[in-house]
Parts: structure tokens; sequence; C-alpha cells
């Protein structure tokens, strides 16, 4: 049982950062009977699961890291995924937080019962706790197309979140099916390699240059000494970055500027007009995930490297066929991203009267402030919905979300509350207000992305900039919460 002293049992599910900021933030703030559930042998999350080659964070290492754990040290400006994940281990053993957690522990269901909530694991484990916090994350279930005949193929196939590390791909004729983030940071890393590419593009992107700056030893040493300039170096980063933040609110001069940016990219690495063409979006700047690499274009026009730009039709044993021609092929990778909420696919969560969470985003993918929903009584939600961003770190997301519940907590126990859940009338309130404020993103209805549902809401997204943000989620107004004692 997890019940360990008076204070109140939390449940933390997933032990990647926005579950380890949980596990810090209540520690420091006396709450010290708290679990963190991990499905995985180790911490990390999206971290431990994306090892394909060339694997990095596209926002800088100085904020995609905690502001309160910072990391003098890095090697670049934008760090590889095994130094996130070393960070990461790191931060877990400087809080001393391994003594709290059960690796291989797989949720399957939750159920709020008699006035807590019973948790059941793969491996048949039940436990009770008075609250129960999610931090599953949504980068680390793949997303497969849906090809007619790819389960006949017979090579090697897989996808780039479950990277086969035992397949060489040395000499093999190879197919990348996608062209977004992690495509465009693996391709550079295999195409001098394998013996011949295929990269299959469904829709271009928007690719912005981004120089592989490292940090000298000198510079590392200044931060470590003068952790005052490595602030300073942070605020620097994150100010830079939330000036992009118009673009997303449609502001013609940022748009002109940014599509000025990538077309004046492509034309100095691509010389090919016909491969311009290919490459250039239809879709206004913004409206898709924004990237960045200054070794995609080069790589594409490698001699051994084709883009095929023709719908891929079907799958056989051999190979793809796109366009009517076949082309055969030893290995398919599939680089076509992740299900930002599908975690709840084979996890059931049972609230007050036994209202299913399936069946209540069935109503439109929401939670009150980002962290919380009506008839899930003393339930939160890290990084859940509406929190991603298009143009920062969703690390400064995940500490305010952090501070939002832990302060939910201590005024709760404060006033002798056991229970604390979203008022019906207070999240439908905040949903309708949340999705007006939308309708004036670039992402409203201008492309189809992963940041919408198929009924076209956006519910991965927040509308603003950040510090509207870290402002609404200072402080809990419990006026928009029910607490029962």
């Amino acid at each position: 049982m997890l019940q360990r002293d008076k204070a109140p049992s939390i449940a933390i599910i997933g032990a990647g950062l926005s579950g380890l900021c949980m596990a810090i933030r209540l520690k420091e703030n006396g709450f010290s009977n708290f679990t963190i559930f991990e499905k995985a042998g180790d911490v990390g999350g999206t971290w431990r699961e994306n090892t394909y080659p060339g694997v990095a964070c596209d926002v800088p290492s100085h904020l995609y890291s905690f502001s309160f754990a910072p990391k003098p040290d890095w090697s670049k400006v934008f760090s590889p995924g095994p130094e996130i994940q070393e960070y990461i281990q790191q931060v877990t053993e400087k809080y001393d937080l391994r003594p709290h957690m059960r690796l291989g522990a797989k949720l399957t269901g939750a159920e709020w019962l008699d006035g807590s909530w019973l948790l059941a694991f793969e491996n048949g484990d039940k436990v009770r706790a008075d609250y129960f916090i999610s931090g599953m994350g949504g980068l680390h279930i793949p997303r497969y197309p849906d090809i007619p005949g790819m389960e006949r193929y017979k090579g090697t196939a897989y996808h780039t979140a479950a990277w086969n590390h035992d397949h060489d791909l040395t000499g093999k004729r190879v197919a990348v099916i996608g062209t977004a983030a992690s495509a465009i940071q693996l391709i550079p890393e295999i195409a001098d390699k394998v013996a011949h590419l295929d990269v299959y593009q469904r829709t271009p992107n928007w690719i912005l240059p981004r120089p592989f700056l490292e940090y000298s030893d000198r510079m590392k040493r200044l931060f470590g000494r003068l952790p005052l300039l490595e602030k300073l170096h942070r605020l620097q980063i994150y100010l830079m970055f939330e000036m992009r933040f118009p673009l997303f609110r449609r502001d013609k001069f940022f748009s002109r500027r940014a599509s000025k940016m990538f077309t004046k990219h492509l034309e100095e690495q691509v010389k090919d007009e016909s491969l311009q063409a290919k490459l250039t979006p239809d879709y206004p700047i913004g409206c898709k995930r924004i990237l960045a690499s200054d070794v995609y274009f080069p790589a594409l026009q490698r001699d051994n490297v084709e883009l095929i730009t023709d719908p891929i039709t079907s799958m056989d044993e051999s190979g793809v066929t796109a366009g009517g021609t076949h082309r055969a092929v030893d290995t398919v990778i599939y680089a076509t991203g992740f299900k930002p909420w599908d975690q709840m696919e084979d996890v059931t969560i049972t609230g007050k009267d036994g209202l299913d969470m399936r069946s209540y985003m069935k109503g439109g993918i929401r939670a009150h402030r980002t962290v919380a929903m009506p008839g899930f009584p003393n339930h939160f939600m890290l990084l859940g919905p509406n929190s991603g961003l298009g143009h920062n770190s969703v690390i400064l997301m995940i500490e305010a979300q952090v501070g939002y519940i832990v302060d939910a907590l201590r005024q709760a126990r404060a006033g002798g509350a056991k229970v604390v859940e979203a008022r019906a009338d207070a999240a439908d309130a905040y949903d309708k207000k949340l999705q007006h404020d939308l309708e004036g993103t670039v992402w409203a209805g201008h492309c189809k992305s992963w940041y919408q549902g198929e009924d076209g809401r956006i519910y991965t997204l927040w509308p603003w900039g950040t510090r509207r943000y870290m402002r609404e989620m200072k402080r809990v107004n419990l006026a928009e919460y029910e607490l029962t004692s």
C-alpha cells in the first residue's frame, strides 16, 4: 500500500521530466508521502524512449532544463538526446527520488472508489492513493501510418521511437516514411551509410537554420562559477524564443520575416528549382511545427538520396509503391510521429459515478486550467490538454503546472479538505474561452496537423505566450473547485 504516514498519499505516474518535477516540488513543500510509478526500467520518458541517430532537442539546452536545477556544462546549444537523458538521471540522484520510485509499474487502470484512487498495474499490483497525478506525457507512443499492405512487408521495419540498434543500415536500401521533426534529424545521420535512401514526403515543412554550436570549455567554467551569468543566458534565450509568439497570432510582420528566413535558407542550400518547389510549404508558417536544421537540405541532395512526393498507395513483401512506381528496399523506417493523447488507449480511468475518461473526452479533449477535470476528484494531469507550445520550452509549462498543483494541495490541506474537484461550470467557461482564443491563431483551420483532433479542435496548444500562462497558474482560485472534508 502507498500510505506511509498521515500526510495525503500521492501517486505520480511517469518518471519523465514532468513527473520528476512534480516529485521534487512536492518534496520541497513537505509532501513526502508520494510514489513515482514508471512503466520502464529507468527514468527519462521521451528521452529514454527515443534513441534514433541524431536525436536532439529543438529548444536550447539551458532553457530545456529546470530553472531550479541548471546544468552549466551543456555541450551544445541544442543538446543531443543522450545528454538530456543523462541530465534527467543526474536530477533524479540530486533530489534523491529513487527511494520514491517503483520501476516496471505500468498503469492499466485507475478508479475513484470510496474517497480515494485505486490504481491497478500490469504486474497485478493494486495501490490506494489519495491523489493521482498523471505525468505520462504524449511523445512516446508511436503513430504508424495506415498503408495498404504494410503488414506484408518482409524486410526490417521499425519506428524511430523504437529504434532497432541491432540492425546495421550500412549498405542497405532504406525507405524513410515521413519528413517531420525526427526525420530531419535522422536522415543526415544515415544518408552517408546506406546504399540508397528513399525519403517519402507527404507535406513539406517550414525549416529554419540551426547551426550546431558548441559551448567552449571557458564558457562552461564561467557558467559554473557565476550562476547569475547562466541565469542571464537562460533569460536571453527565453526572451528570444518568446518574441516569436506573435507569429502564431498571424502577425504579418513576423510571418513575412520568418518566411524570408526560410526562403533564404532553402535557396542558399538548394539550387535546383524543382527540388525547391517540392520543399516549399503551401500553408502559413507556424500552422505545423516549425523545424530547424542546417544539414537536412544538403542530405537530400546526395546522389544516393531521392525525395519522393507522390502519395504512397501500397506496400508489399519487398517495398513501397508511390505514384505508380514500386521501389524495393531492405529496411523501412517510420518517422511518422506520435499519438499525443493516446496514452489513454490502454489505461482505463474511472471517476465519480462511473464516469469514464474516454467518454468525457469524446465531448472534446479538454481540462480545466489544463490540469484538472470535473468528475475526477483529486486527479491532476501534467502536460495535459492545451499546455503544449509552438514557440518556447515546455519546461516552463511543466514548472507552472507543478506549482499550481502544489498550491491546490497546500490550500486543501490548510483548509482541512480531503477532496479537490474542478467545478463543471468553471471548466466549461474556461474551455469556451480557450477555444475562442485559439480561433485567432495560425493553427485554426489552415492545415491539418497533430495539433488538432479529427474534429478540428485544437487540444494540444496554449493560445497565448508563456508569461500569461505562468501568471494565470501562479495561484489556485478555490472558487473554481469543489472542496470537501
